[in-house]
């Protein structure tokens, strides 16, 4: 089955995600949003999932992992906002299946060698 969703990335997250769900292969590409009202400053990117979510899963904590500034919030279809931290990939998964929304937030960028 697929799975097609979007995720909204802010501040600094958007390359380092994108470059996270290439690495495990997961399908992706931005999307230009146009709007004529004032709208969240985020950038939407489109998923394509062909399996179930646990790659996913995987993929979401590995990189929230890295650093603590990197924090994903999930507000689940029931309107219940879960930030996908301290879970494992299975409970992430379930998490992740029943998102309404997905947002990837990186507070402070990658230091400049």
């Amino acid at each position: 089955m697929t799975h097609k969703f979007k995720v909204t990335t802010f501040k600094d997250s958007d390359a380092s995600f994108r470059e996270i769900l290439d690495q495990y292969e997961i399908p992706n590409s931005r999307i230009i949003q146009l709007s004529e009202s004032p709208m969240a400053a985020g950038i939407a990117v489109e998923i394509v999932l062909t399996g179930g979510w646990g790659l996913l899963a995987v993929a979401c904590l590995a990189w929230a992992s890295v650093k603590k500034s990197r924090k994903i919030s999930i507000t689940t279809k029931d309107n219940k906002v879960v930030w996908l931290d301290g879970y494992s990939a299975d409970d992430a998964s379930k998490i992740l299946e029943s998102a309404r929304n997905i947002a990837v937030i990186e507070t402070k960028p990658d230091e400049k060698l």
